[in-house]
């Protein structure tokens, strides 16, 4: 009987904590963002009065003999489930599709260029301050990207004539250069075979009176009817790898061949700043742009996120699905104010809840992603909508029965297991 008392009281605790769940859900039902909670129970322990055993040869196994001795609390989950986007026409009401988080943080200082406790929130209510910067109800400003050089600054280069002085080189690290078969023809050779047979016995190396053109190697001579002829064509064999030092002259020396070097396309440079290009050298030295120089730079711009700001003479802005934030100045021209970013874990569910619509991040839900919108499933930043509590009334109305009912079960435990150790003392009279 006391052990029946006890598990009723578990009980009795366990759905008090559900309703106390069902009671936040229904009150958070108009909460923009609200996510609501879920209660799990699990069963306490089991008191085994017998244990199992297995099949003989003239009985068979017996299962064990346990008791139960209540139930416990094993979770209460937060279920990140978007609630449907409500329209509000504002263009500072945000609502995220997806299942990214919107970062606000304090600033370390008046610059505004550096953040503290950073908190999360789906509630994408956001407003402007008197310094232009975007902000949610507690003053907390939301995190974004660094600011974007306006491309309408930008000039185009005007240059006439470039002189450089010293020496000047560009490095070609393993290039190759594919040609066709070459042919070098010497000027006649004469010698004086004094004696002739069809073989040669020492093979002989043979130069013409220039020593700058091709030194013909043993393997190439060649004697046909008994006669030397006065010409020889060494021939470069097609697709060997040839190596190439490319000068100021008109010719690039090979080896011991000369190439024409008139209109040489030289590829692969490398350059330290990531620009990559490729250039034509003319056989008179000129460098050949076709009249334009168009590299592709890479550029990088290093810093923190930052808040975004919004000059207060803007005539209007608006907020696109991917974050980016857009404003039209003073002047009517259009420029680039920002990106905001969004905040992604590996466990949502392990976020803690701090209140006014905050979540922390803790050791179960990893460390925050942030990324822009509308990539790596951060999800798309609907500007005029925001994000309604995911709870359900019908479901928590019905949650609430089914908890009240457990609740006064529970509660008949109690009161039977009483009415039966009533009778117990009874005994005796």
């Amino acid at each position: 009987m006391i052990r029946s008392m006890y598990s009723g009281i578990s009980g009795l605790k366990n759905f008090q904590t559900k309703l106390d769940v069902i009671g936040n859900n229904i009150s958070n039902v108009n909460t923009y963002g609200f996510k609501k909670g879920r209660t799990i129970f699990k069963d306490l322990i089991s008191q085994t009065t017998a244990g199992a055993s297995a099949a003989t040869a003239t009985r068979g196994g017996v299962n064990a003999k346990q008791v139960g001795l209540g139930s416990q609390l094993a979770a209460i989950d937060t279920i990140h489930a978007g609630g449907a986007l409500q329209s509000t026409g504002n263009t500072l009401d945000l609502g995220i599709s997806g299942d990214g988080f919107f970062q606000v943080a304090d600033s370390t200082n008046a610059n505004r260029d550096g953040f503290v406790n950073p908190l999360y929130t789906r509630a994408g209510n956001f407003y402007m301050d008197n310094e232009g910067y975007l902000v949610n109800g507690d003053g907390k400003f939301l995190v974004g990207g660094v600011t974007k050089v306006d491309p309408t600054a930008l000039t185009d280069a005007q240059a006439s004539a470039v002189t450089a002085a010293g020496t000047a080189q560009d490095r070609a690290d393993e290039a190759k250069i594919a040609a066709d078969a070459l042919t070098a023809t010497l000027d006649p050779l004469k010698a004086d075979v004094k004696t002739a047979t069809d073989d040669l016995a020492a093979a002989k190396a043979l130069s013409p009176a220039d020593p700058a053109a091709v030194t013909q190697a043993e393997a190439d001579l060649k004697l046909a009817e008994d006669n030397l002829k006065n010409a020889m064509d060494p021939n470069h064999a097609d697709g060997a790898d040839a190596k190439a030092a490319l000068d100021a002259e008109k010719a690039a020396t090979a080896a011991a061949e000369e190439l024409a070097a008139a209109n040489a396309a030289v590829t692969n440079l490398s350059y330290p700043d990531a620009s990559s290009v490729q250039r034509n050298w003319e056989a008179t030295g000129n460098l050949n742009t076709g009249g334009s120089y168009l590299p592709d730079m890479a550029l990088t711009v290093g810093g923190e996120y930052r808040p975004i700001k919004i000059p207060t003479d803007a005539q209007s802005m608006s907020i696109g699905q991917d974050g980016t934030v857009t404003f039209v100045d003073a002047e009517g021209t259009l420029r680039w104010a920002g990106q905001l970013v969004l905040a992604k874990f590996p466990n949502a569910g392990g976020l803690e809840k701090v209140g006014a619509n905050y979540f922390k991040d803790t050791s179960n839900s990893g460390e925050p992603i942030l990324q822009t919108a509308t990539e790596s499933g951060m999800g798309s930043i609907n500007s005029g909508f925001l994000e309604m509590s995911n709870v359900d009334l019908s479901e928590e109305f019905t949650d609430m029965i089914v908890a009240q009912r457990g609740f006064q079960a529970n509660t008949r435990i109690i009161t039977t297991s009483d009415s039966i150790l009533e009778e117990l003392i009874n005994l005796k009279r």
